[in-house]
């Protein structure tokens, strides 16, 4: 049975299109196949999607923008395969299909029923943002004890001191304070994204071989990389997560990455 509350479930790594998505007991529908109706409704409350309803309370046909939040021309469509996907598709399967097909919506389906819409700005969800920031958080928690589990800890606070890096002279200044209120904590324990891709590559002899290829990441966690991009958009709620196509190719890059390092460090 399909519960009304599909896109209220928690957030975490299993969070699906229905989850963020609107279900077919709170979306906003027509029951007129006039284009004018249409985009008056659609503009007033900034939708890409109305769906059209039938006498029967049945969705077959839907109103569409061409391009996200762009009105001057819309598609009347037919629900088929290629705009609708299975209301359970993961996350990382949906943004990826939003990347490859340049697409900004999809219709939910049941396989027999459309049971709601999911497009570009439910992306802006705050459940959309504790995921990101779980997956952000969680690459730099693992590879940080990949350090901490075969690299010298002496051998990183005389490197962070002697850089001519000031992001690494604060994490080591950090660290010296924290020792000196009595707290028990390592370096690595101080590290952020970017210092732990430089701290991979300087002491990538260090780490055994199985783990190596986590190096080729590295340049994603520079201050322009693809992961502080979207840890930026994540650390401020009040900014939207999407605003432009280029923000999903960046959280589609985030996701690949993710799952291929979490798979260098499971099969290890």
């Amino acid at each position: 049975m399909i519960s009304k509350n599909i896109s209220q479930q928690h957030p975490l790594l299993d969070l699906t299109a229905a989850q963020i998505g609107v279900n077919k007991w709170n979306w906003v529908t027509t029951d007129s196949e006039d284009d004018g109706k249409a985009k008056k409704i659609m503009i007033e409350n900034s939708y890409d999607v109305l769906p059209v309803k039938n006498c029967d309370g049945t969705i077959n046909k839907f109103f569409a923008t061409r391009e996200w939040n762009k009105y001057d021309c819309l598609n009347l469509e037919n629900i088929n395969e290629s705009n609708s996907i299975y209301y359970r598709i993961s996350i990382k399967d949906l943004v990826r299909k939003f990347h490859e097909n340049n697409r900004h919506f999809y219709l939910l389906t049941n396989y027999k029923e459309t049971i709601g819409i999911v497009s570009f700005v439910n992306l802006n969800c705050h459940a959309m943002y504790s995921y990101l920031f779980h997956v952000i958080s969680d690459i730099e928690q693992k590879l940080s004890l990949v350090l901490k589990d075969y690299v010298n800890e002496k051998s990183v606070l005389d490197f962070y001191n002697s850089s001519d890096d000031k992001h690494l002279n604060m994490v080591h200044d950090n660290y010296n304070i924290s020792l000196s209120t009595g707290s028990n904590n390592t370096i690595f324990d101080h590290m952020y994204l970017q210092t732990i891709g430089i701290t991979i590559n300087k002491f990538i002899n260090d780490i055994p071989d199985n783990y190596k290829s986590i190096n080729k990441y590295r340049k994603k966690f520079s201050p322009n990389g693809v992961y502080n991009n979207v840890r930026n958009k994540v650390m401020h709620p009040v900014r939207p997560i999407l605003n432009s196509r280029d923000g999903i190719s960046e959280i589609n890059e985030l996701l690949n990455d993710y799952y291929e390092i979490l798979e260098i460090l499971h099969n290890n």
